[in-house]
């Protein structure tokens, strides 16, 4: 357990806020384990986190203009239309409120505000078609960042999809979405004067503010919001705790010890402090089985090490080809999912431990790691709610 959080860094703007992380913020969810409703994570989160109402939204970074691709169905390996509809999918199955963000991935960018309105209008036809609606529309991911886009463009796509969402489509923008780099307030301002309306919600990603172990960068985005802030709802639309890469892509040496610690910041400081309304986390395992590696990602900010033997993923209690979980969490992962802070992750000694409230009193929740006994999964009926999973010596407890 880390402890000795900061002191408070300043004053924000009194909000409600979310005590724990509540959005998973991950396209890889429907190549998780060669497929998503199969694996044994997928029941875990149905069980345990979503029924519970533990998590409650989550989040598709798009590329802007996937819908001029071809679709030959939900496939969460296929081209980035299909496999957009493949997470849909899974989202649905969850009851998760979606929430998609475009950008470009390929160096394409759109050309007119015009142009990139048609085609986000397809994808929110193509949505509600399926019978999936977004909830939310974020224009761009992080434009002063990722998303490499002018303060001004950023604004006329944001002014767009705020025009498409009020046209009957049932969403709400979420404006921003910004980084809260050092440079973040001239952008800021620069975006917010190309506005056409007054958003209610809020994006930012506050990398620099963990990484840092920080307050002082998000106060900075907070300070040069209209008002101050006040009145608006600030959401965490995307944050990661990284292992080996800080906020720029600089290889640092944070290692697993270092990454657990800032997820417990995050968590036990930053989100106690600052009160977002929402956050969404980004990254819990990568897609197609790619073990989080320095040389070979980007980032290294993954909860999950993926399994290498056959049947990785898969449990005792019925799972296909397997004998145990094989994906192993990391030590940050306990702290993402407890989220009470200053507490250690559960009453296990298992990073994935977690505690839910039932109507005999509580259940410890814990997941196996990989190559440890008495892995058998349990799963029974407490009050409506389906629960598992007791393993390696874990016991449940009553209030």
């Amino acid at each position: 357990m880390f402890t000795g959080a900061p002191a408070r860094a300043g004053t924000p703007v009194a909000r409600a806020g979310t005590p724990y992380v509540d959005g998973v913020s991950d396209q890889s969810l429907p190549s998780w384990d060669g497929g998503f409703a199969g694996s044994y994570f997928a029941r875990l989160f149905s069980s345990v986190w979503v029924s519970g109402g533990h998590i409650r939204l989550a989040r598709y970074v798009a590329q802007w203009d996937l819908m001029r691709e071809a679709s030959g169905g939900a496939d969460a390996h296929g081209d980035y239309r299909e496999r957009l509809e493949a997470w849909l999918g899974d989202v649905a199955a969850l009851g998760l409120v979606p929430d998609v963000a475009l950008t470009s991935y390929d160096g394409i960018y759109p050309q007119s505000a015009a142009e990139y309105e048609v085609s986000l209008q397809q994808l929110l036809e193509r949505a509600r078609a399926l019978g999936r609606p977004f909830s939310y529309v974020e224009a761009w991911n992080e434009p002063n960042n990722q998303g490499a886009q002018p303060a001004a463009r950023a604004a006329q796509l944001t002014n767009a999809a705020n025009a498409l969402c009020e046209r009957g489509y049932g969403c709400r923008v979420v404006a921003g979405n910004l980084e809260d780099s050092p440079l973040v307030a001239g952008y800021e301002r620069e975006y917010e004067r190309g506005l056409d309306f007054s958003p209610a919600i809020w994006g930012v990603h506050p990398y620099y503010s963990v990484e840092r172990k920080s307050e002082a960068p998000l106060e900075n985005f907070e300070a040069n919001l209209p008002h101050g802030g006040a009145g608006a709802q600030i959401w965490f639309t995307e944050i990661a705790a990284r292992a080996c890469t800080d906020y720029g892509g600089r290889l640092v040496e944070n290692g697993a010890g270092g990454q657990a610690e800032r997820a417990a910041w995050l968590v036990d400081t930053l989100m106690r402090n600052r009160e977002p309304e929402h956050v969404f986390y980004n990254v819990f395992l990568l897609a197609d089985g790619r073990r989080p590696s320095c040389s070979s990602e980007r980032e290294d900010d993954a909860l999950y090490v993926p399994g290498t033997s056959a049947g990785a993923g898969a449990d005792a209690a019925g799972g296909a080809g397997g004998t145990a979980p094989r994906d192993t969490p990391r030590a940050a992962a306990g702290y993402i999912w407890d989220g009470r802070a200053g507490e250690p992750p559960g009453v296990c000694s298992e990073p994935l431990a977690f505690e839910v409230q039932t109507a005999a009193g509580f259940r410890a929740i814990a997941w196996s790691t990989a190559g440890e006994g008495g892995a058998a999964g349990a799963e029974g009926e407490a009050g409506g709610a389906t629960l598992a999973v007791l393993t390696n010596g874990c016991s449940t407890r009553t209030a």
